[in-house]
């Protein structure tokens, strides 16, 4: 059996509303006691309707926004008690892959642009090292150096998928 990769423990995300014209305030349940645990080399899909949470659990494991409640156990150790300026070699190693990744993709930038973009970011400066990378990744999704040229508009929702991944 494979190790486990990471583990949601009744991991939970609310909204806090107000609405100044009635002065009430309301809490919305976005996500609510998720357990989850994923092996290593195992692959997550969520599907449910839109509006579900599916979304917010990703962005919660990620840190984008921090959950309400719960736990996030990967390496041994709780996500969620790591000071936020100190999580950013986790996210090197996680990512989310939208069904409509159009929306994440700078629709003026090119796909070059978008997949080094991240190297940048994480400290990869050598410009050669960039190269490198980015040639062995776009050929694990079946992109051409070609295609690196062009812009999100210009390639189908599979391919826009791969560039998602290839991010």
């Amino acid at each position: 059996m494979s190790p486990l990769l990471i583990s949601l423990q009744q991991l939970s995300k609310q909204f806090y509303l107000y609405d100044q014209t009635t002065n009430e305030k309301g809490v919305v349940d976005a996500v609510n006691d998720v357990d989850l645990d994923i092996l290593s080399g195992e692959t997550l899909g969520l599907v449910g309707e839109s509006g579900c949470g599916k979304s917010t659990l990703g962005r919660c494991i990620l840190r984008l926004i921090e959950p309400t409640a719960g736990k996030i156990i990967y390496e041994d150790q709780n996500l969620l008690q790591i000071p936020e300026k100190a999580f950013k070699p986790y996210r090197k190693k996680m990512q989310i892959v939208f069904q409509d990744p159009f929306a994440s993709l700078n629709p003026r930038k090119s796909i070059r642009f978008i997949l080094e973009e991240p190297l940048i970011i994480h400290g990869r400066s050598n410009s050669q090292d960039r190269k490198n990378r980015l040639d062995e990744t776009i050929e694990k999704v079946g992109l051409t150096q070609e295609e690196l040229k062009r812009y999100p508009h210009e390639f189908s929702g599979g391919q826009r998928q791969r560039i998602g991944i290839a991010r």
